[in-house]
């Protein structure tokens, strides 16, 4: 600063001129950076009292003539590590940095300080705050909790929301987009004693409120695409004729500015964040609920009820004791210290799987990672009592979804991966009978398919074709994971962002340049999932074998459950169909008896992945 005022000549009045004013722009910009960061929750207003010193200092460090300041100030304040790995560094220069800082500071205030006309804004802040919680690496879980407060402020958006008449657009089963990141939101900033302090009566009321997206759950987004399909892009041509077996055939997307460029973005479903935010405050009631006198009845344990001979499957008091009491769904947090990473794969489906007829996907990213699935999983499935579930959803009528009751069914499975490599052609998935898409209802495999386990790989057979394919047993703890060399490989589709701005590109404008994602295949092009019914749980809940496929285009898992003994043979086929959200597999469930085009039997279901230490505790 003393620097341009000696190069400005005599005019420029040095002596009127404080200590403080004359001390040189870097010195000053540090001393402003040390200001404003010294209280690490909240916006930068320590900044205000110095921008009121003097015009001078004002000049020196107000926004729109110190970006760099600013810029370090929101590197201080809140996470960069995930925009620099899923995107380009475009997004990271000093002008982009300090305008996100200016954008959350004002969303901030707005949470902080609740009123009628801040809710104007209420769509923008539901994305920059679901952003956020995507991008969290402990910072902006601080900005968002500590200082504006997100739980009480999402709970008050869910409020008002429910005020608005059914028939309003922006109403709690109306506004689709607002509902689903509002939920997402719920989900995120709740955790194991929040949800034990809920007021029983806010508890109950939550639970009310999403009954609708459980009772009905066709008529809600649960994926990013149409079950029915397993070949995506969609041909133009299907767009009239494509059935709404996952609710909304297309995904809601909008046009969101994120560091300062606008990017598309898919809502995300919204079926999985009621499911998670039901099934963790209904556990928590069972905590404080005792158990049914009927359960009294019951032998007591397995070895009892063998000896008296009874026929399976047959319900013990320590099977339903350690259901009732012990069969919890993992909340929301990192438990393997991945930090944001761990997020990724929430991150590339809204970033690229807006639109099922896209042929070009610049930010494809991992959907899937290699090994996900394989292990032990523990979970509920939510079964809607018959007679309510029809008439909850017949059509040509407004039936209540509040009469609806719900069995509780444990599911306690142990999942393989199978992977076809190249140079290997995967089991084609074939066409529906009524030409809606791929077999869904068979999990998008040939009905007549031969499957032969072997003990490091899986064969499969289509008479139909003749074709016969080997599957290689996916081996996480080995260092080549399978029975064959083949280079080791964490991700399904891995992608790094290629730098496509410089740094000193700091006014380029949205045309100016194309984000992409540089993919690299990892060799897998086909993943099949074999299971059975964890052998312990089989007396107690039936004994099933499972048989599924994971769709590449976004990560959307299939799994067909079949009854394994004569006993538990009116169970029927069922299949289950959802995403991997964290260490959960989240989705709805449904009987293939009906056709894909009709509303079936149908409800909920949450797995959780089980520790290895856990399973020898078991």
């Amino acid at each position: 600063m003393l620097a341009q005022r000696i190069l400005a000549g005599p005019s420029a009045s040095l002596c009127s001129l404080s200590p403080f004013e004359l001390l040189d722009a870097p010195i000053l910009e540090r001393i402003a950076l040390y200001l404003a960061t010294s209280r690490f929750i909240g916006p930068p207003s320590e900044l205000i009292p110095l921008l009121c010193t003097s015009r001078t200092i004002n000049a020196s460090l107000r926004f729109c003539s110190n970006s760099h300041l600013y810029s370090q100030i929101f590197c201080q304040k809140f996470d960069s590590a995930a925009i620099l790995r899923r995107l380009s560094w475009g997004r990271t220069t000093v002008d982009c940095l300090s305008e996100e800082l200016r954008k959350r500071s004002a969303i901030l205030t707005r949470m902080r300080h609740q009123n009628a006309e801040n809710f104007a804004c209420l769509q923008e802040d539901l994305w920059a705050v679901y952003l956020m919680m995507l991008e969290n690496d402990h910072k902006n879980m601080a900005q968002l909790c500590l200082w504006a407060e997100l739980p009480m402020w999402i709970a008050n958006v869910i409020e008002n929301k429910c005020q608005f008449p059914r028939e309003h657009p922006l109403s709690w089963v109306n506004d689709i987009e607002g509902t689903s990141l509002a939920l997402w939101l719920l989900w995120m900033s709740s955790n194991e004693g929040s949800v034990k302090n809920e007021d029983p009566r806010e508890r109950n009321k939550i639970l009310h409120m999403l009954d609708p997206f459980l009772v009905q759950g066709h008529r809600f987004s649960s994926a990013y695409a149409p079950d029915a399909f397993f070949y995506l892009p969609l041909c133009p041509e299907l767009e009239a004729a494509i059935p709404c077996t996952t609710g909304l055939p297309l995904p809601i997307s909008r046009d969101v500015v994120h560091y300062g460029r606008k990017i598309r973005l898919a809502a995300p479903p919204l079926i999985p964040a009621a499911l998670l935010n039901y099934v963790i405050r209904l556990e928590v009631r069972l905590d404080a609920n005792p158990l049914p006198s009927a359960v009294a009845q019951l032998p007591a344990t397995r070895a009892q009820a063998t000896v008296m001979g009874l026929p399976l499957p047959r319900l013990t008091q320590e099977d339903v004791v350690d259901f009732h009491f012990h069969t919890r769904t993992k909340f929301f947090g990192d438990y393997n210290g991945l930090g944001s990473e761990r997020l990724d794969s929430e991150w590339f489906r809204i970033v690229s799987c807006h639109d099922p007829w896209a042929v070009d996907r610049p930010l494809r990213g991992v959907f899937y990672r290699l090994g996900t699935l394989t292990g032990h999983w523990n979970g509920r499935a939510l079964i809607p009592y018959l007679q309510a579930h029809i008439e909850a959803n017949m059509r040509n009528r407004r039936p209540s979804v509040q009469g609806v009751t719900w069995a509780h069914e444990r599911i306690s499975c142990v999942f393989k991966e199978h992977h076809c490599l190249n140079p290997d052609e995967p089991i084609p998935a074939p066409a529906e009978a009524h030409g809606w898409g791929e077999d869904i209802l068979n999990v998008w495999l040939p009905r007549r398919l031969e499957i032969k386990h072997g003990a490091d790989s899986l064969t499969l057979h289509d008479p139909e074709t003749e074709r016969t394919v080997r599957y290689e047993t996916y081996h996480a703890e080995r260092e080549n994971p399978y029975s064959r060399p083949f280079k080791k490989s964490s991700e399904w589709h891995c992608d790094f962002p290629k730098e496509t701005v410089s740094e000193d590109s700091q006014h380029d404008t949205d045309d100016d340049y194309e984000e992409v994602c540089e993919e690299r295949s990892s060799g897998v092009t086909d993943i099949i999932i074999t299971g059975e019914t964890y052998e312990r749980e089989g007396p107690a809940w039936g004994s099933f074998s499972f048989i599924g496929r994971v769709r590449p285009w976004d990560g959307f898992i299939v799994l067909l459950r079949l009854p394994t003994h004569v006993a538990h043979s009116y169970h029927g086929r069922w299949i289950f169909k959802g995403y991997i959200h964290e260490r959960s597999l989240v989705g709805r469930w449904r009987e293939t008896g009906t056709a894909v085009d009709q509303v079936g039997y149908e409800g909920g279901f949450v797995l959780c992945k089980v520790d290895e230490t856990s399973m020898d505790a078991m």
